[in-house]
């Protein structure tokens, strides 16, 4: 069996590809699949990876087993090979390539090759589409320190697609951030913080349209009408003292006055009346009469706090925020929406981020970045019922519950290295944020995904 090195696999797929167009074979899935890419995985990983036996719960003995990937996340992602772990496991695993135990089973260089430039071209299956194709509910991970974001599939608890922004004409410092989806899942959005973009993508995960706004933050979505609302980034020292009110339609953008430093935090009323934001610097938050454009102030007691976020509850009678410095919870009374007096508040762990409610109102999840917890919070009782902890909740961040309410995805950034990837790459120290998947019936995590680096904002339909 010949040995290999990824330097000699790219080369190989340059002579073997060199002159073909996308209309080749490997694009058009359907009896290329059948006849070129499953007899590999039949030769070479089945013994394994099928039938009885399912290492790692990785079944290779059809295309709709393999797109389901393993009991730890996806074995391969579409269009894209270097990120497929069924790739690197195959040409980067330290010390010795999959499987080390049985040499004979390696893959060939060919045969690598053959998978690498199927992955590519779509990773079709025998109907001649791509995985996940169609109306297809998706979670979507920024990813900060790679200019990355994951695009997650609810049915599978798999990374469907990797959108890679520096093959967009972003450099590797564009830090995306957050983002936000549209009900029906048509568009949704990411804010650049370092590129001073919103960027509006299509199901395709193609960009259609862009906005220009300084340091963007949070994101938030009116679920009355086309409007999209955007805060500053945590990273700004000094940004403009406003926030960005976005037609979704057009990406036009118009600003408004907040009147405190470092808007961070972002709501908006669940009638669209009213948007709501809170200053990282001062211990104030702000209600803002779009139409009538007047504003009211809360003022929030104690010491510096440090606002994250804010969230409204469905029925919009509620508004919750986090405070970063103290742990502290704050419930307001958002009935009145021009003004909005705290009710209660509660201790959390350490430095609460970003709240999401469940999609009856009852909970509120939020992450707990310092304490690598989740806070289940009983709304009625204002009271913390559960924490959620284990390993994947690496100084965990965004939040995002599946549409049937079946499963919450916490994203971490792991910037600590408290969560080390399961598998040795030879790609340095650097390590990988996290998704975690917490059944919302057991408050169990279920799966960590791997995903880019600094993951940090995440969303998915919202429930509206």
């Amino acid at each position: 069996m010949k040995t290999y090195s990824i330097q000699s696999v790219v080369l190989l797929l340059a002579v073997l590809t060199a002159g073909c167009s996308t209309s080749s074979s490997t694009s058009n899935g359907g009896d290329y699949y059948s006849s070129t890419i499953q007899p590999i995985f039949d030769a070479k990983c089945s013994s394994c990876h099928g039938g009885a036996k399912t290492e790692a719960g990785l079944n290779l003995t059809s295309w709709s087993t393999l797109t389901k990937g393993s009991s730890a996340g996806e074995a391969i992602i579409a269009y894209n090979s270097a990120h497929s772990t069924l790739v690197k496991m195959a040409t980067k695993l330290q010390p010795a390539v999959h499987p080390a135990s049985q040499p004979s089973s390696v893959l060939s260089e060919s045969e690598l090759a053959t998978i690498t430039a199927w992955i590519d071209a779509g990773a079709k299956g025998p109907d001649g589409l791509a995985p996940f194709s169609g109306n297809r509910e998706f979670v979507y991970v920024t990813n900060q320190g790679d200019a990355t974001i994951n695009v997650i599939d609810v049915e599978e608890n798999v990374v469907a697609r990797l959108v890679d922004l520096t093959k967009m004409g972003f450099d590797a410092g564009a830090k995306p951030h957050h983002v936000a989806v549209e009900p029906d899942g048509s568009f949704w959005y990411a804010t650049l913080i370092s590129a001073g973009v919103i960027l509006k993508f299509n199901r395709n995960n193609e960009i259609v349209g862009r906005a220009s706004f300084e340091v963007p933050g949070l994101l938030s979505m009116d679920p009355s009408s086309n409007r999209l609302f955007v805060g500053r980034s945590m990273a700004a020292v000094n940004p403009p003292q406003r926030i960005g009110m976005i037609d979704r339609t057009t990406m036009s953008v118009e600003e408004l006055e907040v009147f405190f430093p470092r808007p961070h935090a972002l709501a908006v009323a669940s009638n669209g009346k009213n948007v709501y934001s809170a200053s990282l610097a001062e211990n104030k938050a702000i209600s803002i009469d779009i139409d009538q454009e007047e504003s009211t102030f809360e003022d929030i007691p104690g010491p510096i706090h440090t606002i994250v976020d804010l969230e409204v509850s469905p029925d919009g009678k509620i508004m919750v925020g986090t405070a970063q410095l103290t742990g502290k919870f704050f419930f307001f009374d958002a009935t009145d929406q021009a003004n909005f007096p705290i009710t209660d508040v509660i201790d959390v762990n350490a430095a609460p981020w970003h709240p999401i409610f469940s999609h009856d109102g009852s909970k509120i999840y939020v992450a707990n970045k310092m304490a690598q917890t989740v806070s289940i919070i009983d709304v009625a009782k204002k009271s913390v019922e559960a924490v959620v902890e284990g390993n994947g909740l690496a100084q965990p961040h965004g939040a995002a519950i599946s549409s049937d309410g079946k499963w919450l995805y916490i994203s971490g950034n792991n910037l600590n290295a408290a969560y080390v990837s399961r598998h040795n790459f030879g790609e340095g120290t650097q390590n990988p944020g996290t998704v975690t998947v917490i059944d919302l019936k057991t408050n169990k995590i279920i799966k960590v995904l791997e995903v880019g680096l600094y993951a940090s904002g995440s969303a998915g339909r919202p429930s509206w």
